[in-house]
């Protein structure tokens, strides 16, 4: 089965080699096809215009996750809501089934310094909380599935696990596994359900 992964830096897997990417060891658990359309900077409203484009292939499902560069560059999650809810049902008005990826936390403190000319962290952060709860909140009312990737990237007390980043954004290598791991186990159940395991 295909699987088609539309996003930014996070799905393209940035910083780490393309055999560590999460999406290659998700291929290599689930026996899914995997392909990865992340686009370093990409905001929600440039895959929604490539969105079309990348449905030609007929993958059986869309995994989309976006809305950080979003956040980033307006300070806003307002577009990102928009575009993130448009993509989710063009995937499911084209016959594929739509995932919605829930990005993971971030780690401001370990963000190079030359972003915080760009960026207010301490504001991204809490409007990234608010995106993603809004993520999975939309996810719930239209039944589509979601993958949160946020469970596995918090350590003991609570607070994102600066160990699983290269930046305070981009995982590591080992982030890269928790996430491969979290998304695997959603295509094992969802095979189940499409009935074709």
């Amino acid at each position: 089965m295909d699987l088609l992964c539309l996003g930014d830096s996070l799905t393209f897997g940035s910083g780490v080699s393309p055999r560590e990417r999460w999406t290659a060891l998700a291929a290599q658990l689930s026996g899914w096809h995997v392909i990865n359309r992340g686009v370093c900077g990409d905001t929600a409203g440039g895959m929604l215009a490539r969105l079309q484009g990348e449905l030609a292939s007929r993958p059986d499902a869309v995994l989309i996750m976006g809305g950080l560069n979003d956040i980033f560059f307006s300070g806003s999650d307002l577009s990102a809501r928009a575009d993130m809810g448009a993509m989710l049902h063009q995937v499911l008005a084209s016959g594929a089934v739509p995932i919605a990826g829930i990005p993971t936390p971030l780690v401001p403190g370990m963000f190079p310094e030359t972003w915080s000319a760009a960026v207010d962290f301490d504001a991204a952060r809490a409007a990234l909380g608010s995106y993603s709860e809004w993520l999975v909140r939309f996810c719930g009312a239209f039944g589509l599935c979601c993958v949160d990737f946020r469970p596995d990237f918090f350590d003991g007390a609570g607070n994102a696990d600066a160990s699983l980043y290269i930046d305070g954004l981009h995982p590591g290598p080992e982030g890269h596994r928790r996430m491969a791991a979290r998304l695997a186990g959603v295509l094992k159940k969802l095979e189940g359900e499409l009935g074709r395991g």
